[in-house]
């Protein structure tokens, strides 16, 4: 009697937990395909954005991915792992400024180069002296053996107020020169007694034996006293995922901001865009998960948005550590002149990306958003390093079960649990009928 009661446990337990994993790709809110370009045994792609808008969980843990018989197919995410800091020291380069007049091939400069780690000596042709102001740099990095990531200039704390943009060149030769950096921003302003300073050229990682910088438009009156190159740690820099959102001022507080980016992507960089040319501007921006959340400091920044005569300057996204809140303020702390339009709020990411297994026929889907899904990744951790691993794209959100898969349910009723607990009240009642029935047994023989 007692077994069965077991068994009956048991199949009741296991029936239950069989219809928890039993899902379809109509029990999710969306989906989309997932095109391989050709056979293989594993395919990786970069997550979109819809993924992270109509995710329920913020771990991505309502995804799947199925096969053409809608049969699932082990799956894991590979979260993303931002850039190492520049742990090596960030060296000074030998520089020599280029006055105006020179050419940017160098023409009319006769260039010396002693042996390797010495000095590059610039001379002009008729030995007439150079003009005032400085044009272009040139930067001796022959000493450097190692892949540089950015520059970062240096002045005088007295120089002059200025905005503008630089390109960076690099060179073995001295003859053929390569663009680094197009137009990078530099920035050297003061407002209401604050200084905001842009000194800093984030460059793709790239090793050079010369760098040559020219300003774009009309160079600063102050002299650079110095260019340091921050080594690498990595030799490439990872794609990244971009949204723009416009801000809601607060109507209790016209100095702050709140932006929804109705999505929970893994924020890393970030910018706030001034509707306003030539405005500089103090924040200080938080983030939360829900409204009902308390804000939590991440950041506090100067920003700026300045008008010049060869165009428009902002400064650079700004990194951040791994953020994925959906709700963020930018309060200004310094909200003299507030400005008539709305702020926006610009973010960067590195999408998470999808292996699976190619099990079972194609074509593939990915579906996401559900509030019932249990998480499902598989460790992929063993597959043998060799495997290669080939790159699938995803295609077209289509609808699949609707937007109100992603709506929270009540608790279900726990109809196993209380069978469970009928069973075990059941077996307690059999038990106790059972011993109640020995002893009175026991003692009718005990009798004389």
């Amino acid at each position: 009697m007692i077994r069965t009661l077991l068994c009956i446990c048991a199949l009741l337990m296991g029936w239950g937990e069989l219809r928890a994993r039993e899902l379809s790709p109509q029990d999710f809110a969306f989906g989309l395909p997932v095109t391989v370009p050709r056979e293989a045994a594993a395919y990786r792609f970069p997550l979109p954005l819809p993924v992270y808008q109509n995710t329920f969980r913020e771990d991505l843990g309502d995804i799947r991915i199925y096969n053409a018989h809608g049969v699932t197919v082990p799956f894991s995410l590979l979260r993303p792992a931002l850039p190492s800091p520049i742990h090596a020291d960030a060296v000074a380069l030998p520089l020599f400024p280029l006055h105006e007049g020179f050419r940017a091939v160098l023409d009319g400069v006769r260039v010396t180069i002693n042996s390797a780690g010495s000095a590059v000596n610039l001379q002009t042709q008729n030995g007439a002296p150079a003009v005032t102001w400085i044009g272009q740099y040139l930067l001796d990095g022959r000493a450097l053996d190692t892949v540089v990531s950015a520059l970062r200039l240096d002045w005088p704390q007295d120089a002059a107020e200025y905005s503008g943009r630089l390109r960076v060149e690099a060179s073995d030769d001295l003859a053929s020169w390569r663009t680094v950096a197009a137009a990078a921003p530099i920035a050297n302003l003061r407002a209401n007694g604050q200084t905001l300073i842009e000194n800093r050229v984030a460059l793709a990682p790239t090793k050079a034996k010369f760098w040559r910088i020219s300003w774009l438009g009309a160079a600063p009156i102050f002299e650079l006293t110095s260019v340091l190159a921050e080594p690498a740690d990595s030799p490439t820099e990872p794609t990244r995922s971009i949204l723009d959102v416009a801000g809601v001022r607060d109507s209790g507080n016209a100095t702050e901001y709140v932006f929804d980016l109705s999505a929970h992507p893994p924020v890393s960089r970030i910018n706030v865009l001034l509707p306003d040319a030539n405005t500089v501007v103090e924040v200080a921006l938080s983030s939360r998960r829900v409204p009902s959340d308390p804000w939590r400091p991440v950041m506090r920044a100067g920003f700026y948005r300045v008008k010049g005569a060869d165009g428009e300057q902002q400064n650079s996204p700004l990194p951040v550590s791994v953020d994925s809140d959906r709700y963020w303020q930018a309060r200004l702390l310094n909200p003299g002149g507030l400005p008539q339009s709305p702020l926006r709020l610009h973010v960067e990411w590195i999408p998470d990306e999808v292996t699976f297994l190619a099990q079972g026929e194609g074509p593939f889907q990915l579906v996401y958003g559900s509030s019932t899904a249990a998480h499902a990744e598989t460790d992929l951790s063993h597959l043998p390093v060799s495997l290669e691993i080939a790159p699938a794209a995803p295609g077209t959100p289509a609808v699949l079960g609707g937007s109100t898969r992603l709506a929270a349910k009540p608790a279900p009723f726990p109809r196993t649990r209380v069978v469970l607990w009928s069973v075990l009240l059941l077996a307690v009642i059999v038990l106790a009928s059972m011993a109640y029935r020995i002893s009175k047994e026991t003692g009718a023989r005990s009798k004389p």
